[in-house]
């Protein structure tokens, strides 16, 4: 993605009004035919382009997903360890479609800000923060839980090896509950309401919508029980048998969840994002939004924009877009000013 646009101030004479005017059109079209890669002095200045904006920005507080603050954390080492598969990466899919490695770094950056084993609430993990399944059935990746060696000793707690997939059993219970008892949900406030003023009799419709309501509930528990036991697994594995040390305990985290590696995620999210802006005609904010939500829901079948995609009406991918070129605009400014 080209730099921003800068306004050129212009006028011949104090008697004419000042008015901006664009040097260059603002470019979120990632060109085509754009070379892939970067040389070996591109790759140390994108480490430290990173490396300074998150001295910069995050200072000595806490770092997210970290819990220490970056003093204490050999920042360095990693940044140029996956500024390295990021240049392969791009490399390797310049077929599909160039990707700037500048957006992905920024994009890493907004998932999890280079932390390994962050875990989130919906079980994405690692640095690109992928989901069990994707990792699994599109990207080949193995995930803790998916081998039988993962269920017996010296693994830890393999007790709970079997949890992601109690996880997504109670997860696919609870859907399959929602849609078949839908009819026993009748009540809005505004219905209920209106009932009341007409003096109906709401008795048994409103027994059904409360006991479906505390099935689901009661479904839920079990989903987050499920969700917790997983994420006790994975902690107590990579805690006592990978040390929490991605370089020292490689072999272990490529034979236990590839998610917390570099190799892997890191291809696969340039694979993604690559396909992504194949299909959008280059547009690397819908791109970045398809990660996050789906490529499906970027599509516009309005004239004009069919090609372009659209972002999705979401919060979530809304913020998420927004921190990535926030990031993204750090990051280039350190990085093309040397």
């Amino acid at each position: 993605m080209q730099r921003r646009s800068f306004l050129k101030l212009a006028a011949a004479s104090t008697s004419l009004v000042v008015l901006p005017v664009l040097a260059k059109p603002l470019n979120f079209l990632l060109d085509r035919e754009a070379p892939a890669g970067l040389d070996k002095d591109g790759k140390k200045r994108l480490t430290r382009a990173v490396l300074s904006t998150l001295n910069t920005h995050f200072g000595e507080r806490p770092l997210q997903f970290w819990g220490r603050p970056l003093s204490q954390i050999d920042m360095e080492k990693r940044l140029s360890n996956i500024v390295h598969w990021v240049d392969v990466s791009v490399r390797e899919h310049q077929a599909l479609y160039p990707v700037d490695p500048l957006w992905v770094m920024g994009q890493i950056m907004a998932e999890s800000l280079f932390y390994e084993f962050a875990i989130s609430p919906s079980l994405a993990g690692g640095i690109c923060q992928f989901m069990p399944s994707t990792a699994t059935k599109e990207y080949q990746m193995i995930v803790a839980g998916s081998l039988p060696e993962h269920h017996r000793a010296p693994y830890r707690k393999p007790e709970l090896a079997d949890a992601l997939e109690q996880y997504r059993s109670r997860a696919a219970e609870r859907e399959r509950y929602r849609k078949e008892s839908a009819g026993n949900a009748p009540f809005t406030l505004n219905k209920a309401l209106n009932w009341m003023a007409e003096g109906k009799d709401g008795k048994d419709l409103a027994a059904k919508q409360l006991a479906r309501e505390k099935r689901i509930a009661e479904i839920n528990e079990t989903v987050q029980a499920a969700r917790k036991d997983y994420i006790d697994y994975l902690q107590a594995n990579i805690t006592e048998l990978g040390h929490s040390d991605i370089f020292k305990y490689s072999d272990f985290f490529r034979g236990f969840d590839e998610r917390f590696t570099y190799r892997k995620p890191i291809n696969a999210m340039v694979h993604m994002l690559a396909n992504s802006l194949r299909v959008r005609n280059g547009n690397i904010l819908a791109a970045a939004a398809a990660y996050n939500a789906g490529l499906s829901r970027t599509f516009s079948g309005e004239v004009l924009y069919t090609q372009y995609g659209t972002l999705p009406n979401i919060s979530e991918t809304s913020t998420y877009v927004s921190r990535i070129l926030a990031n993204y605009e750090e990051i280039a400014l350190r990085f093309y000013q040397g």
